[in-house]
Parts: structure tokens; C-alpha cells; sequence
């Protein structure tokens, strides 16, 4: 069914169907129902009555109810790559990170030129020094940033690995913990510049030059020239679950 879509429409199918999947089954599945409760309980919350679940369309893709409301945060893949978590205007991050005009134009000319020529090195040699301090400096606002967008209900990752059947479930407050203890001395560099903070995060331009925009791609307004957030869902809770470094509940789905 997903083989025939190109890459970026594939990655968004998967993912709506899987939140309409867990919708249902937490809705219509009494076995399932109570494997989500027990995890739940399992990872700190107190759920103690009947449970159901409902489609969201904000930043939570969908919340789990009982007398609690918990926002849920839905990452389906069947591969280790990244997958996007956030995309926004540079100007916006510059706003909320109070950043220097120095570090802005740097990340600015390395959105333009990657739109220039998608082969060329996103952050130079002689900038990435002032970008990983920049970055250092301001983790952990960029890590709750990217995973919440300020939503105070969301409160749950959930994995769910389409390779290996598998549901992982995380408090969303002991992933970004970890993500951020990951990246704060550990932000580096792809041979082609990209910038990863820790192993399990990157910062690049979103690209995407639909040839139904009509806006040049080396226009600063073309959505394709926005800073674009990633994540590896799978590969993050391939290594919680191998290290334990944080509590994670799995469910099996086969």
C-alpha cells in the first residue's frame, strides 16, 4: 500500500493511519485497552477508570482519556532514518532564542545556499565552532521546543516500529531529559555539515522544492528555506530499550 507514494507522502501516511489505528483500537479493543492502561500506569500516570482515546489535530496527534486528559505524540516508521519533528522560520528561532545577528546570518546563508545546490555543505568549517557553542548554549530550550511546541498536555511519546510490530510508550518528560543530557556536549557535525545534536537529533534545511510552488527555491520565502528539526524514532528507542536509561513501556502488536 505505501511502496508506490514518494518518500515524504509515505512517512505522513503511515503516520495518520497509525494514530486512527490506536484511536480505534484503545476505543473498540478491551485487550489493547488495558495493555495501554497498564502502561500508562507503569510510567507514573494514576489511571484508574475507563479509558479512551481521540484524534487531535494540534502538535498532540491524540489524547488518552480518562479523569486525566494525556497528549499523546505519535512517531510511525518502518525505517531507523530520521523523520521530521519540527519546522519553522529561522526568524521565529531567533525570536524565542534571543539569537545573535551573527549566528542568524550563518544559518541563513547555509539555508540559501543548500537551496542553491542541494550537494553543497550546509554549515561551513570555519562557522561550526560559533554554531555548536549557539547550540550548547540553548539545548534544552531547543529540545523541549521541538518536541511539545509548548503544549503543556503532552505528556506521552509513543513509538510505534512497523518493522518489528512493536508500540514503545515514554514520558515525554524523561525523553526530553535524556535528549537533552544526549545533545548538550555532544553537538556535531555530518560530513556535509549538518548539525546533530547528540545522536539522535539533526538541524538542516527542510527543503521539499514542490513544483507546485511558484517561488523560486532561492527565495527566502519559499517554504522549502525553513529550519527543519529531525528525528530517529526507531533508532531512539531501539538504544532506551537496549540501555535503559530511561522507563519504556513496549507492547507488542503481533
Amino acid at each position: 500500500m505505501y511502496e508506490s507514494m514518494e518518500k515524504g507522502r509515505k512517512e505522513a501516511r503511515i503516520g495518520l493511519d497509525s494514530e486512527k489505528d490506536i484511536v480505534r483500537l484503545i476505543n473498540t479493543d478491551k485487550q489493547f485497552k488495558n495493555l495501554i492502561k497498564g502502561c500508562l500506569n507503569e510510567l507514573g500516570f494514576v489511571v484508574q477508570g475507563e479509558i479512551k482515546a481521540r484524534k487531535d489535530k494540534m502538535k498532540v496527534d491524540i489524547f488518552i482519556e480518562d479523569d486525566l486528559s494525556i497528549g499523546v505524540s505519535i512517531k510511525s516508521s518502518t525505517k531507523t532514518s530520521f523523520h521530521n519533528l519540527d519546522r519553522r522560520w529561522l526568524e521565529k528561532w531567533q525570536e524565542s532564542l534571543d539569537m545573535p545577528d551573527s549566528i542568524f546570518q550563518i544559518m541563513k546563508d547555509a539555508i540559501l545556499r543548500i537551496a542553491r545546490n542541494p550537494k553543497d555543505h550546509f554549515i561551513l568549517y570555519k562557522d561550526r565552532e560559533e554554531v555548536k557553542g549557539f547550540f550548547e548554549r540553548h539545548t534544552a530550550k531547543v529540545i523541549n521546543e521541538i518536541f511539545t511546541h509548548g503544549e503543556r498536555d503532552l505528556k506521552l511519546l509513543m513509538i510505534n516500529d512497523r518493522r518489528k510490530y512493536k508500540l514503545y510508550l515514554f514520558k515525554m518528560e524523561d525523553v526530553i531529559s535524556f535528549v537533552v543530557q544526549n545533545s548538550q556536549h555532544n553537538i556535531g557535525f555530518s560530513s556535509k555539515g549538518i548539525v546533530n545534536l547528540g545522536n539522535f537529533v539533526t538541524a538542516q534545511r527542510k527543503s521539499g522544492n514542490s513544483f507546485r510552488i511558484t517561488i523560486p527555491k532561492t527565495s527566502w520565502q519559499h517554504p522549502g528555506n525553513q529550519l527543519q528539526f529531525k528525528f530517529s524514532p526507531l533508532r531512539f528507542a531501539e538504544y532506551i530499550e537496549e540501555n535503559k536509561n530511561i522507563k519504556v513501556c513496549i507492547i507488542p502488536l503481533v
